[in-house]
């Protein structure tokens, strides 16, 4: 998330020892449709988790907390294994893998020596799956300045960092993957920015801007400046991908990101956190980075936002993006849609929003059949753009829908996960929810409602093939004890508490079972799993795959080791200021 060298800071976290979790696992209710579950305990707590599986079914999961540990977990989540770390501190982490089963973990700062701006750094294992607690080879991709750089060696702060890798023919190994490396800058315009390694990862080129060329046509001008507009200043990273191999638009990479609108610009940008999110963007390229086209998604409208604090964005099996959200009440109507904002704004300072679920944060999804150019099938006032989301919850299911993931399988086939507490958070006249809204009543705000209980719910459609008004869904309860009591902030350094769990949950699917797996963390004293990072692992209704990425022999180890020389750690403070931004623009279609 922005601003996380203030929110987490920049400290070393003591070094992780050996540690086996799972120590706890408990079964779920099954729900009518057919979808359950199991908790496991992964390790010590641990917020913003980053969980994805291998081509072989080994699940794998982090998080920046508690010395930025890896585990592994090889019997489909019901127990996990601590690996021995690449790095033991992280502002923010991730993690992918690549067809040849190579686990690629990213972290925030350590080549910086916790001395902002930030950098970004990405790290391999290519044999991960041997990796033990005291045992794991982690390469460190190289920035453009040798061992004085971070891989994503900028000159600005960068930050949320999110990393992909596939093998893409004619390279066949997994030390000719394309691995990208996937950001945004703190202290400059709040740009997209993406590192492009060509060689598995040993190495990454310079920055480069997805809205800055170096290339454009003529007649896409228009439409790159209407989306830097929108994302100039205010930006959250959703994610990259890389379409697999053998399907349609092979080896397209796809960034996704949500943006304010040009009016909120005076709020703050970054460090505010003010403006409500109420865009959806991508761009992809299909020439290696060289040439972007930048297509928005979704506008939800403003006075909607979308960052609670993320949304979570994944590729299905054949390379199609995906985008779950939650926003508050989205109406299709415009002008009902805007006025809607003022409204909730007004009941919330009257205490009265129990009462009016139109005011509520619900999830939804947007998505394209054609790799990133078309959503929903289009319709919205950008073209391309989606007219309407898939709304995930029934209007029964009221309350505040938070901390949105999603993960796909074949086209149409998703599953999503998100935290719910019953109560509608009171919301502000910008549309966002109120800072503390959850934490109970005080002397200052004496109608907020008590505090809100969270817990973990697991949803389901088979067919957003269809249109979004006539795709199904299913969701259910996963924790039934409250995971978290209180409030959740999603207005980073503006926050006043409400970050125990940082940002997110994140979601994977196992493409052996087509079963979903949910990272979480749990903090709820009263709950079984209180104190850990968890998972939610399915165990019925699981997606029925047709497509599955080929897997690809490991790579051995010893041919992808670099000189000690450049695997050196070091640290660098880069100080630099970026005023206007006189860069060329490319397409928009």
């Amino acid at each position: 998330m922005r601003a996380s060298f203030i929110r987490k800071g920049v400290v070393a976290l003591a070094a992780a020892g050996a540690l086996v979790a799972a120590l706890v696992s408990s079964p779920l209710a099954t729900s009518g449709a057919g979808l359950s579950f199991t908790l496991a305990d992964v390790g010590a707590f641990g917020g913003e988790p980053s969980i994805t599986s291998d081509s072989n079914g080994l699940l794998y999961d982090t998080t920046p907390s508690s010395g930025a540990p890896v585990y592994r977990s090889t019997d489909k989540g019901a127990t996990w294994t601590s690996l021995k770390t690449a790095w033991t501190s992280s502002g923010d982490d991730c993690l992918a893998t690549d067809q040849a089963n190579a686990l690629y973990w990213c972290n925030l700062g350590s080549r910086s020596n916790g001395i902002a701006p930030l950098q970004a750094d990405s790290w391999k294992a290519a044999g991960a799956s041997t990796c033990t607690p005291t045992v794991c080879s982690w390469l460190h991709g190289q920035g453009v300045i040798a061992s004085t750089c971070s891989t994503s060696c900028s000159v600005l702060g960068v930050d949320r960092q999110w990393l992909a890798a596939s093998i893409i023919p004619p390279a066949t190994t997994t030390s000719q993957s394309e691995v990208v490396l996937n950001y945004h800058d703190f202290y400059g315009p709040s740009a997209i920015w993406v590192n492009i390694s060509h060689d598995g990862g040993v190495t990454f080129g310079a920055a480069q801007d997805v809205l800055a060329g170096p290339a454009f046509t003529v007649n896409g001008v228009t439409g790159a400046i209407t989306a830097e507009g929108y994302t100039f200043c205010s930006t959250v990273p959703a994610g990259v991908g890389i379409v697999p191999q053998g399907k349609p638009h092979a080896g397209r990479i796809i960034v996704g990101w949500i943006a304010s609108d040009p009016p909120s610009d005076a709020s703050g940008c970054n460090f505010a956190m003010a403006a409500a999110f109420h865009t959806l963007w991508v761009a992809y390229s299909d020439d290696n980075g060289s040439t972007w086209t930048p297509q928005q998604a979704f506008d939800g409208g403003i006075g909607h936002d979308a960052s609670t604090p993320f949304v979570g964005f994944t590729l299905d099996d054949t390379g199609n993006p995906y985008f779950g959200f939650a926003m508050n009440h989205w109406d299709p109507n415009p002008a009902t849609n805007l006025a809607l904002t003022a409204e909730c704004a007004g009941f919330s300072a009257a205490g009265t929003e129990q009462t009016h679920p139109e005011c509520e944060y619900d999830m939804y999804v947007v998505w394209s059949n054609n790799s990133g150019a078309t959503w929903d099938g289009g319709g919205g006032v950008i073209p391309g753009s989606a007219a309407a989301p898939y709304a995930v919850n029934a209007a029964s299911e009221t309350g505040t829908h938070w901390f949105p993931a999603i993960a796909a399988g074949d086209p149409g086939q998703v599953d999503v996960g998100y935290l719910l507490t019953p109560s509608i958070e009171p919301t502000d006249a910008l549309g966002k929810v109120d800072i503390a809204g959850c934490a109970g009543p005080t002397t200052q705000n004496p109608t907020f409602p008590p505090p809100c209980p969270w817990n973990l719910y697991g949803g389901q459609s088979l067919n957003l093939t269809s249109s979004p008004s006539s795709a199904t869904w299913q969701t259910v309860n996963l924790t039934g004890t409250p995971m978290h009591v209180g409030d959740i902030c999603n207005l980073g350094i503006a926050c006043v508490g409400g970050r125990t769990l940082a940002d997110f949950i994140q979601e994977t699917i196992d493409p052996t079972t087509g079963c979903a797996h949910i990272g979480y963390a749990d903090n709820n004293p009263a709950s079984p799993h209180n104190a850990k990072l968890v998972a939610a692992n399915q165990t019925s209704g699981c997606l029925t795959l047709a497509q599955l990425n080929p897997q690809i022999p490991e790579t051995p180890w010893a041919a992808l080791l670099l000189p000690a020389g450049v695997l050196a750690a070091g640290g660098f403070l880069w100080i630099a200021r970026r005023g206007k931004k006189a860069v060329k623009r490319n397409t928009l279609t």
